[in-house]
């Protein structure tokens, strides 16, 4: 059994039993490989998230990497000011008036299938949807969004790679050109207020409501504010939409529920949240020596998180292995839990809710192709299907 929970490789597969194995028998386990404390237990999970003051996100939340990635890996009092902040562009109104767009956005890809009878649902589907919602969200140009798509896959695609590699390196030239991008949307913003988030930000600097001028290229709390929100507005609810198929292909009795009673769609979208897990874990560093399960951990211990295992934690979730779109209740942690909660998820639920409406109602037999197998991304933090072949049932052409 692989062990190393840390290695890209054992996300290709099921990393289940191993998550159930550690569980069992050692769920505060010492990883003497990486030199961190590995955490798979629901309530350990959601302990070390909850004190934010015994385990801090500041000093990184990869294991042994430094790299700040903005609100995500600031520490209080203030990630709270700047989170604070932020959720200005995340108020229901703001999420709300964007469903007609997602809406249109659905229809479009789907149009450009349905006679086909076959499809990857990935690239077809999946990504459109979040990319061009979080790109309408910042205020990214329309004719920019390619661009935009290719600079958040290869920002999320450095995990866990070497420094020196070449995965880095194009991640270290997204993040520039995406950062020299996001300075002339700050300088047009200052001078025509539009109603996205960045314009939200841009008067809050005005009013000093921030530590220094959004037009300077130094301020790292914009810039990695709006950064983390390239990768977590689009990759992760990505991989939430892909896994939701797969899942209902994996599980068509689930399926076939749904589509008599589509009224259990918000609890799927719970379930399909839960069983997916799209991120599989996130990195703190304990501030004081302190003690979880017997284990003695000391300051400045690394203290990885497992949201992936947490959410199968056979103490919290009745048949955990089992996928089940009526589940009730279900309390997962696919958001994460405590001050740094996913401050996205009604948009993730919201666009979940639209895509899926749309596929019960013209494909409604969507499914993976037969012999087909989800192809995952090299990647031990996000659990990422970059190819999904799926068969439907064609739409007729209207005459």
């Amino acid at each position: 059994m692989n062990l190393n929970l840390l290695d890209p490789e054992l996300y290709q597969g099921d990393p289940h039993p191993t998550f159930a194995w550690l569980r069992q028998n050692e769920p505060v386990r010492w990883d003497a490989r990486h030199g961190v404390w590995l955490i798979t237990k629901y309530a350990d999970v959601v302990y070390v998230s909850k004190n934010h003051e015994l385990f801090c996100s500041g000093q990184g939340i990869r294991p042994n990497s430094n790299r700040k990635a903005g609100l995500i890996t600031m520490d209080e009092p203030r990630h709270g000011q700047m989170r604070r902040l932020v959720n200005r562009g995340f108020t229901p109104r703001m999420v709300s008036r964007l469903e007609p767009h997602m809406r249109e956005i659905v229809t479009e890809c789907i149009d450009r299938v349905a006679t086909l009878g076959a499809c990857d649902f990935v690239p077809t589907l999946a990504v459109p949807l979040p990319m061009l919602v979080i790109a309408e969200l910042l205020g990214v140009r329309t004719e920019d969004r390619e661009r935009f798509r290719v600079w958040s896959d290869a920002i999320a695609a450095q995990d866990g790679q070497p420094d020196d590699s070449v995965p880095v390196a194009e991640a270290q030239r997204a993040l520039a050109e995406y950062a020299a991008y996001l300075v002339d949307i700050i300088e047009d913003r200052r001078r025509n207020p539009r109603d996205d988030l960045i314009s939200v930000l841009t008067h809050a600097s005005d009013e000093g409501m921030l530590s220094a001028d959004f037009t300077q290229m130094a301020n790292d709390e914009l810039l990695g504010l709006l950064m983390l929100l390239l990768v977590a507005g689009n990759e992760t609810t990505r991989n939430s939409l892909s896994g939701g198929v797969l899942a209902f292909s994996q599980h068509p009795a689930e399926y076939d529920k749904l589509r008599v009673r589509p009224e259990l769609l918000p609890a799927a979208i719970e379930e399909i949240l839960r069983w997916s897990s799209p991120v599989i874990n996130f990195r703190r560093t304990a501030t004081r020596d302190t003690e979880l399960r017997g284990q003695r951990i000391r300051a400045g211990d690394q203290v990885v998180i497992f949201y992936s295992s947490a959410n199968r934690d056979e103490e919290v979730f009745a048949d955990a292995d089992q996928f089940r779109i009526d589940r009730n209740p279900n309390e997962h942690l696919a958001f994460g839990i405590g001050n740094h909660f996913c401050l996205g998820a009604n948009l993730a639920r919201l666009e979940m809710r639209v895509m899926f409406e749309e596929l019960l109602h013209r494909l409604p037999d969507i499914r993976l192709a037969p012999g087909a197998v989800p192809a995952y991304a090299h990647s031990a933090v996000l659990r990422s299907i970059d190819s999904l072949p799926v068969v439907f049932t064609p739409e007729r052409k209207a005459a």
